[in-house]
């Protein structure tokens, strides 16, 4: 186990706590949109945003108490005309990719794995997003107190936020996203494949989000586990 000492400094950065959702922990802001083309060759603009909220996933319900988290990524479809097609999008937990950071700037290590007997990462799966649609897709579940931080889709791979610490931390991260490579798009050989990686392929930049243990004390430091 890896201790971090943190201290709190006021830093301009975006502070998302409740959202005025009383289940949130923390709400990013929306991601800037990015491009992507579906199998019509349509632009689709999305944008995304990360979460983490109290609660427990259905497998786990009445075995557990409430003292649950879950983290989760929304996607929102927001082009600007419907154009009569969605887009399908391939979603894979671990081109997640989030760094935690404490109140002077200084981004904390990745944690360390721990032993671990459950599920590996969801996914890689297909979604399809349709016009003026958002979707929340489920990244991890894990303990409130203490708060338990992912930095990716690994189950057995996070930071963890003792109750008794009164630290502000800040959530970062980005999440590759792709659409389908069988395009409609055909050309030389080389061009095809440097269309899709233009066109097909984007990465969401999650804007840094303010991030604390919901109950504390007085404390001092954050663990990486």
């Amino acid at each position: 186990m890896r201790t971090i000492t943190a201290t709190i400094v006021l830093a301009a950065c975006q502070l998302s706590f409740a959202g005025g959702d009383t289940n949130s922990v923390a709400i990013s802001e929306w991601s800037e949109p990015v491009k992507l083309q579906n199998k019509q060759l349509h632009d689709q603009t999305i944008r995304g945003r990360l979460l983490i909220v109290r609660g427990v996933e259905p497998a786990l319900r009445g075995s557990v108490t409430t003292n649950r988290a879950m983290t989760f990524v929304e996607l929102q479809n927001v082009s600007g005309a419907y154009d009569g097609t969605g887009i399908d999008i391939l979603f894979d937990v671990t081109k997640l990719n989030c760094d935690l950071s404490d109140g002077t700037g200084r981004v904390l290590p990745k944690p360390d794995g721990v032993s671990w007997s459950g599920p590996g990462p969801l996914g890689p799966y297909w979604l399809q997003l349709p016009y003026n649609s958002t979707i929340r897709l489920f990244v991890n579940g894990g303990s409130l107190a203490p708060l338990m931080v992912y930095p990716n889709g690994e189950p057995w791979c996070y930071w963890s936020i003792p109750t008794n610490d009164t630290n502000v931390y800040f959530l970062a991260g980005t999440l590759s996203l792709a659409t389908h490579t069988n395009t409609t798009f055909s050309g030389p050989p080389g061009l095809t494949e440097r269309y899709w990686q233009e066109h097909c392929t984007a990465k969401l930049l999650f804007p840094k989000t303010g991030i604390h243990a919901p109950a504390g004390g007085r404390g001092q430091t954050v663990n990486s586990k």
